[in-house]
């Protein structure tokens, strides 16, 4: 195994126990949906000595933000890093049932401007794995269609249509699987490897760790961290099945884990733990938010007898299309000044305006009486607003002579809805714009871009 990385010992985590990596081959199986060609498991990980680089997501619909792509493309950087032995690992939480954040997926058009597909995903507790993806899959395409266009990646993204019947996250297994194979990505569903943490779920519902959670708790909250879970008292449990996701007392708990254990599923809380009870990772790359609500749950691991993994601050990354790229040198700013208002630019109308400034300004110093005088001010401030519009105008003379684009134009497009790129353009759009290579230039932007830090992806 190659040296630490990061601060991670891979042969120090090793010897905190091993795991059934043969039942774990069993249980991701490839279902009739994968790729004939790519394995469930990549063969590395099933050596005594591998170790797991893990990332995850929930569903959405078009895969969710590009984020998701980004969350891999840095696990796979660390995981190379280690060394062969090190394998990245996707895993998709889909027993998530927030439809109000899966329900939609946001492109950004040539203008800058968000064009947000939403789709029906029906009503009902169910969560996102029992909610196929076959049906929003034609509206999309459609969107796409209208507001990008066809792209590099059309093609590659219809060949990855949802088949019959298919989920949600399953679907998202099978693309990012496909997307990153050439990387060695090993992608799950959460909800296949159940099996492995029964005894991690049994601790949870007997010994729940209440206090000292709630000291944490109040420790984190009094350093003015944000409240992630509110108090935990118990188990956060539920029962996961078609007709929906129902949260159970730990009576109800235990009750079905004797009978149905298969069917026993975590919330946000619990879930973390219970993933590193079924595949102990060695690191976990997750972005912000993930890692602030990690701090409110570490006593859980020790309760549970489960090893924590490294937590490690996703890189961020903003991809950066050779049309914007030729935008920012027009205007001479660098890409990272495309945030606040524009930059003031030499002029060539500017000086035709000196004049009519100065008529206003004599117009309404004028003397007169009373009545007069408001029908003056009245006037002036209407001649203000044509100035103003006989500004812009000029102004928009001036930027096209430049053949610079529109200011809110490249802001669109690096910071839509003035928020990072990655929260809010859809990794379908990622993917359809510039190709499935696009997969490449994320792993190779993550590998030379610190935990943490912010970089550009500079396309061709």
């Amino acid at each position: 195994m190659a040296a630490p990385v990061l601060g991670i010992d891979p042969d120090a985590f090793l010897r905190l126990g091993s795991w059934d990596r043969a039942r774990l081959s069993r249980l991701v199986a490839p279902t009739p949906a994968d790729s004939a060609t790519r394995p469930a498991v990549s063969l590395s990980f099933l050596a005594p000595d591998s170790v797991a680089i893990i990332t995850g997501q929930q569903p959405a619909v078009g895969g969710g933000p590009l984020y998701s792509l980004i969350k891999i493309a840095h696990a796979i950087a660390i995981a190379r890093a280690l060394g062969p032995r090190a394998v990245p690992l996707f895993w998709c939480a889909s027993e998530d049932h927030d439809l109000g954040e899966a329900s939609h997926a946001d492109l950004i058009d040539r203008a800058g401007r968000r064009q947000r597909f939403t789709a029906d995903l029906d009503s009902g507790r169910a969560s996102l794995r029992f909610r196929p993806a076959i049906t929003w899959w034609d509206g999309l395409l459609a969107h796409a269609n209208q507001h990008l266009g066809s792209g590099p990646g059309r093609a590659w993204m219809e060949q990855h249509a949802p088949v019959a019947d298919e989920g949600m996250g399953a679907w998202m297994v099978r693309l990012v699987g496909d997307l990153f194979a050439r990387h060695g990505l090993l992608a799950v569903e959460g909800h296949r490897l159940r099996p492995l943490w029964t005894t991690a779920m049994q601790r949870a519902c007997a010994a729940w760790p209440v206090e000292a959670l709630r000291d944490l708790r109040r420790r984190l909250l009094t350093e003015g961290a944000t409240d992630a879970f509110g108090e935990l008292a118990t188990a956060p449990l539920f029962a996961d099945r078609s007709s929906g996701r129902v949260a159970l007392t730990s009576a109800e708990a235990v009750a079905l884990l004797a009978t149905q254990p298969d069917l026993l599923s975590p919330g946000a809380a619990l879930r973390p733990v219970l993933q590193q009870a079924a595949l102990p990772g060695l690191a976990y790359v997750g972005g912000p938010g993930e890692l602030a609500y990690h701090r409110f749950i570490t006593p859980l691991y020790a309760a549970l007898g489960v090893p924590a993994p490294t937590l490690i601050a996703r890189c961020s990354l903003t991809l950066v299309p050779p049309w914007v790229a030729r935008g920012c040198e027009r205007w001479q700013v660098p890409l990272e000044a495309v945030r606040g208002a524009a930059p003031s630019t030499p002029t060539l109308t500017a000086p035709v305006l000196a004049p009519l400034d100065a008529a206003l300004v004599a117009l309404a110093g004028q003397t007169l009486p009373t009545t007069h005088h408001r029908r003056l001010l009245t006037g002036v401030a209407r001649l203000r607003r044509e100035r103003e519009r006989l500004a812009a105008s000029l102004a928009r003379a001036d930027r096209q002579a430049a053949e610079r684009p529109a200011w809110g134009v490249l802001q669109g497009w690096l910071h839509p809805r003035g928020l990072a790129q990655e929260r809010t353009l859809s990794l379908f759009q990622a993917v359809w714009q510039f190709g499935p290579g696009i997969a490449d230039r994320l792993v190779e932007a993550a590998s030379t871009t610190a935990p943490g830090v912010h970089g550009w992806v500079k396309l061709e």
